[in-house]
Formats: structure tokens, C-alpha cells, sequence
């Protein structure tokens, strides 16, 4: 059976608005409780266009974070963590305290 036929499996979208400028979109999959994939991205309107500056995903089964920079290439850290829901946690919570570090760090990368 493919994780998509799982009639357990059930997916969660959701936005958190910090200002006008600045959201965390979430994406949760669970099966029953347990979280078997998930993605939580900052983006930022910089100059009118909305950037992906850090993401956290479970992509290539195993959490990580990737860092974007303006020329389009990424950085990916993998974590470890006892679990998706911990690593979950982490990320939500990271971007929630650090997005104004990160827009920062983002704009003067744009700017050399």
C-alpha cells in the first residue's frame, strides 16, 4: 500500500503569520498520531517577492534544515532527533525566535 492510501494518513496545512512581510508555512502528515513527514519554511516579501530563506523538512527520509540564499543555492544540515514530532518542535520554535536573524543574514548575502 503507498503512504498515500494510508486512510490513517492525514495532512495539516497551516500559516503563521509574524508581520505582513514575514510567515512560517507548515505542513504536517500523520499517521494516527505519530508525525511521519512534515516541512515548516520561513519566507520573506523582500522587495516585493517572496523568498524561501530556511526550511525545515523530513525530505530523503530524515530530518534537515536547508539555508537558501539569494543566488538560489541551498545549504542542507541534516539533525538528529529521537523523532519527527521533537524535530518538529525544533523547527517551529526555532524559526518563531530566529526569523529576524535570518531575514537579516538573507538581505546582506543579497547585498555582498
Amino acid at each position: 500500500m503507498s503512504k498515500r492510501a494510508d486512510p490513517r494518513r492525514r495532512k495539516k496545512t497551516f500559516t503563521i503569520v509574524l508581520t505582513a512581510d514575514d510567515e512560517i508555512r507548515i505542513v504536517i502528515e500523520r499517521v494516527d498520531k505519530e508525525v511521519v513527514e512534515f516541512a515548516v519554511q520561513y519566507l520573506a516579501r523582500i522587495k516585493g517577492k517572496w523568498q524561501p530563506i530556511v526550511r525545515f523538512d523530513t525530505a530523503h527520509g530524515r530530518p534537515h534544515i536547508d539555508v537558501s540564499r539569494p543566488d538560489g543555492t541551498q545549504e542542507t544540515r541534516h539533525l538528529r532527533f529521537e523523532s519527527y514530532s521533537i524535530a518538529l518542535t525544533y523547527a517551529i520554535r526555532n524559526i518563531q525566535e530566529r526569523w529576524e536573524f535570518y531575514r537579516e543574514r538573507f538581505e546582506r548575502w543579497q547585498h555582498g
